[in-house]
């Protein structure tokens, strides 16, 4: 169905290929996994096969890409085919709600509104999201938009179906609900072909057909038959164990912060729900629950970023509620705060700026801001002017984590901070988050990574339907968060 043939991708911004020389074929119906580290090429190589690129993004392009036997279609001619799920949902949302964005495709291919009414429920239920048909999307939790972005497409019934990290916001069930609703979409249409760029592979593991590598913009392997190799084989591809971190003699000091009978309220749905909490020094806490549970708007709600609107928040030398109002920017000098999308937190043009943004703002901290500008260029192979914006998912997630940090923060909060990261980033991640914390800093991390909240952090909090259900040790929180049904 698909061949390509001496692909090449060369971006204006950029002196080397972002991917060269990659020649593969994949055939109808198959399973594809595209495996490779963060910035190795995969979303490249995907906008490629859907016609994004030269055509909607510059670049320039070298060898073929053949569909059906035809050369080098256009995004028009290839959308009637191929739909693509992106990283970043928000970038693909063309409406408001979500009706809309699910009817969109479907009235732009003359549909009819009763067609199109059954195609959205039948879609919405495979997902097990009906509940979100009438929100607005600007309302959605990043794992909610997420499973919406990818029933967009779905919802189009495509030959090929593109899916560039579909399970990086995802709370554990939910993913597994996004698994299943493939797996039922293969069954219904055994001709559906899948291409995957994901790092979390988890039970799609035994659907995979074949495996694509990419390393640095290369191909590295193609495994025609992965059903075919042993379990040692598989593991060795999908390792994604942590290291146990040592946490003895935590010496917890003075209570940092304190919220008392939280309550928050959005577009008439309470999010919040009687929060009581006390946090002290050094304590490194894990923030779980399922998407929608109410996970970032707490964190936003602790950082200054939303108002509160009930009960009151105690945070180092500041008195927060209803009627007093704190600025984020006087909070910020005390809080490194990381988005959960990269993108809502990139100000500079550059990386150097980036980097120094914090430091130059609070008018400290520019040594470990330098260090953290030297670190990431090497690592990453960058210049010190490349743009942000021009960097992978993976790349400005680390970007954020460099630059919210350097002007010495008493507390850092990061919101999901392994989002569209290869393991051996996130391990990477990790080692920078515990630097931090054997420097006295506090953490609160909100992931959905159980291994990583058990391995790592001494604490651990679940919300479920915006109320706090468990606040203890990291241990058994499969069954705690509902992972397994309970």
């Amino acid at each position: 169905m698909i061949e390509v043939q001496g692909l090449g991708v060369t971006y204006s911004s950029k002196n080397e290929p972002s991917i060269q020389d990659i020649s593969f074929s994949i055939k109808e119906g198959e399973f594809v996994w595209l495996a490779g580290e963060s910035a190795s090429g995969k979303s490249t190589l995907m906008n490629c096969i859907c016609g994004f690129i030269p055509q909607i993004i510059p670049a320039e392009l070298e060898g073929s890409i053949i569909f059906n036997g035809e050369k080098n279609l256009d995004p028009l001619q290839l959308s009637r085919h191929i739909t693509m799920a992106h990283q970043d949902p928000e970038t693909q949302f063309c409406t408001e709600t979500v009706e809309d964005e699910l009817a969109f495709g479907l009235e732009n291919r003359c549909l009819s509104r009763r067609k199109i009414n059954k195609r959205i429920e039948t879609t919405l239920e495979d997902l097990n999201c009906s509940e979100l048909r009438h929100r607005e999307l600007r309302t959605l939790s990043g794992g909610e938009k997420q499973k919406i972005a990818i029933a967009s497409m779905l919802v189009l019934n495509p030959d090929v179906l593109i899916l560039d990290e579909p399970t990086s916001n995802l709370d554990p069930i939910s993913m597994k609900e996004v698994l299943k609703a493939i797996e039922n979409v293969r069954r219904k249409s055994h001709s559906l072909t899948i291409i995957l760029a994901e790092h979390r592979i988890g039970d799609l593991v035994k659907q995979i057909d074949r495996v694509i590598k990419l390393n640095e913009g290369e191909l590295t392997g193609v495994i025609e038959d992965f059903q075919s190799l042993d379990q040692d084989e598989k593991n060795s591809i999908m390792d994604y164990s942590y290291p146990e971190y040592s946490r003895e003699d935590v010496k917890k000091g003075k209570t940092i912060l304190r919220i008392e009978n939280m309550n928050h309220t959005l577009d008439g749905k309470k999010i919040l729900k009687d929060i009581d909490l006390e946090v002290e020094e050094r304590e490194i806490i894990a923030l779980i629950g399922r998407n929608g549970s109410g996970k970032t708007t707490l964190v936003k709600l602790i950082s200054g970023l939303s108002e509160v609107q009930e009960g009151k928040i105690k945070i180092f030398d500041n008195v927060i509620d209803s009627s007093n109002k704190v600025p984020p920017y006087e909070l910020g000098e005390k809080i490194g705060y990381v988005f959960q999308n990269p993108n809502h937190q990139i100000f500079e043009n550059t990386l150097e700026e980036e980097i120094m943004f914090a430091t130059k703002n609070f008018s400290k901290g520019e040594s470990k801001a330098d260090k953290w500008l030297k670190k990431i260029t090497t690592e990453e192979n960058l210049e010190e002017k490349t743009h942000p914006h021009t960097l992978s998912f993976g790349q400005k997630r680390r970007l954020n984590i460099y630059s919210s940090s350097p002007h010495d923060p008493e507390l850092i909060v990061i919101d999901e901070p392994f989002s569209g990261q290869d393991h051996q980033n996130a391990l990477m991640i990790a080692d920078i988050l515990d630097d931090l914390w054997k420097k006295g800093k506090t953490l609160i991390v909100v992931t959905h990574n159980l291994e990583f909240a058990n391995k790592f952090c001494t604490r651990a909090l679940v919300l479920k339907d915006g109320s706090m259900v468990y606040d203890g040790e990291p241990v058994d929180l499969k069954s705690i968060s509902g992972e397994n049904g309970r």
